[in-house]
């Protein structure tokens, strides 16, 4: 898929090259008659985690079954061998997209994604999820494979291959997900590729603490990038597009390398809080971790927030429309 100048620009304006970014997908925020969707905190208790007890017995064992019919697919070779291919490269909040291109061609159903999430936990490429994918017009009906209004599909109007089409979407997680099983960022998702503890999201409360969990959160993927950025670069498997990794220009890098170091006592303070159910330590190493960073720091990590938000944009119509 041919990739734009747009985002291109962005990163080499704030110093950055997010390797295996797909910067078609990064250029596709702000699209006329969409609205961004993927800030908004869900039930804490039913529907922040696995098992979702906050859907439709119906909606749990289609997830559950999914789930199931995927445990044979998640290991990276066997997903090859059953016709899933890697696309994009490693992108926060979402990991690697394995694409099943003779899935895509035919209805979308929910016993059958024809794409796969992973993503590098604990040094191995684990499965967190799956997705579903078509492409048709902006006003296309939408499939109804799920019961909740929160399964709505976001789209990708660069990839829907011309003709006044668009790519169309659906995330289903696996994992803990604050945002619900069906959102397409999932920003606990570099929290567990960091491997660091994760934070409550019954501490997503307010605006102000949605905003500072996804800044750190932001922070905690580009600091984990950078250091496992040699790694990758060095690894097939990176080049592939399995690994993702930032490989920065000189000044960026020193600039990453040092934050982390500056950081590091808040961001380890933040795991102990994490893991003792502290929220009011949390959030005052938190903010503290964000008032050290520095006006152009603080400018990149918000960059980099902003656009992995702004690639997630609601199907126009989709409320007006639907298929069962």
């Amino acid at each position: 898929m041919r990739r734009t100048s747009h985002a291109c620009r962005w990163m080499a304006r704030f110093g950055l090259l997010l390797v295996a970014f797909p910067t078609t997908l990064a250029a596709q925020h702000n699209h006329p008659g969409h609205h961004g969707h993927a800030s908004t905190p869900v039930d804490c208790r039913t529907l922040a985690a696995p098992p979702w007890t906050g859907l439709s017995s119906s909606d749990r064992l289609a997830i559950e079954q999914v789930r199931r019919a995927a445990v044979s697919l998640a290991g990276t070779d066997a997903a090859a061998a059953s016709g899933f291919a890697p696309s994009f490269g490693d992108i926060p909040t979402m990991g690697v997209h394995w694409i099943n291109r003779t899935r895509m061609q035919d209805a979308a159903q929910t016993d059958a994604p024809d794409h796969l999430l992973f993503a590098r936990i604990g040094g191995r490429d684990s499965l967190v999820g799956v997705a579903y994918a078509f492409r048709g017009p902006v006003d296309a009906n939408m499939p109804k494979l799920f019961e909740s209004p929160l399964a709505t599909w976001h789209d990708h109007p660069g990839l829907g291959g011309g003709s006044g089409n668009t790519l169309h979407m659906l995330h289903v997680w696996f994992v803990p997900s604050p945002y619900g099983p069906f959102a397409g960022n999932n920003f606990l998702l570099p929290f567990l590729t960091a491997g660091r503890a994760l934070p409550n999201p019954c501490w997503l409360q307010s605006a102000s603490d949605v905003s500072r969990f996804e800044l750190v959160a932001t922070l905690v993927d580009m600091l984990h990038r950078r250091a496992d950025s040699t790694a990758a670069t060095n690894d097939r498997s990176g080049r592939r597009g399995r690994l993702g990794a930032v490989g920065a220009r000189r000044g960026v890098a020193t600039m990453l390398d040092e934050l982390a170091t500056r950081v590091a006592p808040q961001l380890a303070a933040m795991d102990t809080a994490s893991r003792a159910g502290d929220r009011a330590a949390w959030e005052r190493q938190a903010d503290n971790l964000v008032a050290s960073l520095r006006p152009g720091e603080r400018r990149l990590v918000e960059g980099v927030r902003d656009r992995l938000k702004g690639i997630q944009s609601s199907t126009a119509g989709q409320r007006r429309r639907g298929r069962q």
